[in-house]
């Protein structure tokens, strides 16, 4: 009986597949799992995809042209796809075969490797698109077709920047095009692909916008959070190329040339350069793993990943800031959501109140990736209610003492302490996101202890024939009151509730459904506005009936529009201030850094 291949073995074998070193043992054993495993396969297409692109785009334009006449004689791809959109049982059995075609011409040229697997590569993007996404398919133009005066990008989020003058035209808001240079001597910029692909650039640090889908770092080091849409974008340096499958990673480069990518989630392809321009060797990178190159050398060391190393979002979430009280991004392991306890301003877990223990064993779930929203900055993982029969639910922190109440937002109501201090205005937001619509109850809730009844508000899909807008079982006063909130979508939504609190309990809801500005609450009009007893101390989650899956992200509380969208400095850079001149040790570091000095450690 063959032994099991794992994931890591898998991708050894691929490796040695494309590097034209697998034993008749090794290609054996590859056959066996790919006949035998449809997600071996689908990791298989994918790979020689990501292989067939990478060999293209360090290939000169004759070996280029060469090669795609290579790839017209080539018979591979037409056994790629089976009816049912899995890889076809020819493409296994022709596996072997295509191995001994490759190795006599690989000798001779090494590009014409790269052209066959450019072969399987078209023959599947079918396959592999349709598992990428719906909204990026493979025929989209290419990055060499974009215009050279086109935005491709944008500055979204800046804190403490201060640019070298070849850049000094740059600041939030400003719009990249391909070949645009970013030269940043001090602080933090965010740049926001128009795909969904978010960098955080530290400076100092220099970094070029190449195309829609591409960026070369040339010294210091970033963040890169690429959602589903924007797979098989790239990142470069000097001695490494990036290609990313839909995760977060960070990348770090010197002046002298030396690399290192660390991978917090997902997949990454990391691929050697050499002086001359040419891919020597290709790693595969799983979470929690990072390689290093040394400066001249194309030698890899790989090691655990250090997340600590990078900034990760610009608006930090360690603690209240900036008018922001409460902050949950998921930013927990996949897996059940019930007992979880990161984030702040809360005063416990998430505690699950229902599940449909007949669903499975786990409904209320945190799912790798964070749900993405235009330019709104998002960390961690998401929460997913894949059942109809849940509804979690966590406190905030409003007893004597908390944060809530050194805040002056906590009054009490029925021996309760609520958030809803009279003459106070709280902002919530979050996103949100269903799978199917008009599919009966489901929502965000804002709770006065738990059960229906103390329900003050819920933004979903309510009970009672509501449909989708605001309710609110607490005040329950008529449909007149629980407006709509356009028309339901699968799409990601971004909701801010500002709750202004009055006397007597008379309070005032405005909500703003996908605001047109993150930063002028002004500029974005409100989709709703509604009256009642809205205090409250605990958000729920809840999905009930139906078949649609619920999902939300990036919950804020905060007492002003910027904190409750994320956004922060984006009103003109702040420049850091300078360390006192005449301290040998402070002269010391601030030359390190002009000088990029990143000190990557052997």
């Amino acid at each position: 009986m063959a032994r099991p291949t794992t994931q890591d073995d898998l991708f050894d074998l691929l490796g040695g597949f494309c590097n034209q070193s697998l034993s008749e043992a090794e290609s054996a054993r590859l056959d066996e799992q790919l006949l035998a495993d449809a997600a071996a396969r689908e990791t298989y297409l994918r790979y020689l995809c990501l292989e067939s692109e990478l060999h293209m785009q360090h290939s000169t334009p004759v070996a280029a042209t060469e090669a795609a006449g290579f790839l017209a004689s080539d018979e591979l791809a037409a056994d790629v796809l089976a009816s049912d959109g899995h890889a076809a049982p020819d493409l296994v059995a022709d596996h072997t075969a295509s191995a001994q075609h490759f190795r006599p011409v690989v000798s001779r040229n090494w590009l014409a490797i790269a052209a066959a697997l450019v072969g399987v590569a078209v023959g599947s993007s079918l396959l592999t698109y349709r598992f990428a996404s719906q909204e990026a398919p493979l025929a989209e133009a290419s990055p060499n077709e974009t215009l050279r005066d086109a935005s491709v990008a944008r500055i979204t989020s800046t804190l403490n920047c201060r640019w070298e003058p070849a850049s000094a035209h740059l600041g939030f808001g400003a719009e990249l095009s391909p070949g645009e240079n970013l030269m940043l001597a001090d602080g933090l910029a965010e740049i926001t692909f128009h795909d969904g692909a978010r960098v955080i650039l530290e400076g100092p640090a220099e970094l070029r916008i190449q195309a829609a889908d591409d960026a070369l770092l040339h010294v210091g080091r970033l963040a890169a959070r690429v959602p589903e849409q924007a797979r098989a974008f790239s990142l470069r340096t000097n001695r490494l190329h990036i290609v990313d499958l839909g995760t977060e990673f960070g990348l770090i480069t010197t002046d002298e040339g030396g690399a290192e990518v660390h991978v917090f989630q997902g997949v990454v392809h990391a691929q050697v350069i050499d002086d001359e321009g040419q891919q020597v060797r290709t790693v595969a990178l799983e979470s929690d793993e990072a390689v290093r190159v040394r400066p001249a050398s194309t030698t890899m060391a790989k090691f655990a990943a250090s997340a600590d190393q990078f900034v990760r979002s610009i608006s930090p979430s360690n603690g209240p800031h900036d008018g922001l009280y409460a902050y949950e991004g998921f930013d927990y392991p996949a897996g059940p959501l019930a007992w979880q306890n990161g984030g702040f301003g809360w005063a416990g877990a998430w505690d699950e109140i229902e599940a449909d223990n007949t669903a499975g064993a786990a409904t209320n779930l945190v799912a790798e990736m964070s749900l993405t929203h235009g330019d709104m900055g998002t960390v961690g993982n998401r929460a997913v209610q894949t059942a109809q029969k849940n509804r979690v639910r966590r406190a905030l922190s409003t007893s004597i003492g908390g944060v809530f109440d050194a805040a002056g937002l906590v009054e009490n109501q029925d021996a309760q302490r609520l958030i809803g201090q009279n003459g106070k205005t709280v902002y919530v937001s979050f996103l949100q996101r269903i799978d199917a619509t008009n599919d009966v109850f489901y929502g965000l809730e804002l709770h006065r202890a738990d059960g229906n009844p103390n329900r003050v508000l819920c933004v979903g899909n309510g009970a009672d024939g509501c449909g989708y807008g605001v309710t609110s079982n607490y005040n329950d006063y008529g449909l007149t009151n629980y407006p709509p909130l356009g028309e339901e979508t699968t799409d990601v939504n971004l909701i801010v509730l500002k709750i202004e609190f009055g006397n007597d309990n008379q309070d005032a809801v405005t909500v703003y459904r996908n605001p047109t500005s993150l930063v002028d609450e002004e500029a974005s009009r409100p989709i709703a506005k509604l009256t009642g007893n809205f205090a409250f101390d605990r958000i729920s989650l809840g999905n009930f009936d139906g078949k649609k899956i619920h999902e939300v992200d990036e919950i804020r509380v905060a007492t002003n529009f910027l904190a409750a969208t994320g956004r922060r400095d984006n009103l003109g850079d702040k420049v850091l201030p300078r360390v006192a001149a005449g301290n040998a040790k402070a002269d010391t570091l601030l030359a390190a850094i002009a000088n990029c000095k990143m000190g990557i450690a052997n």
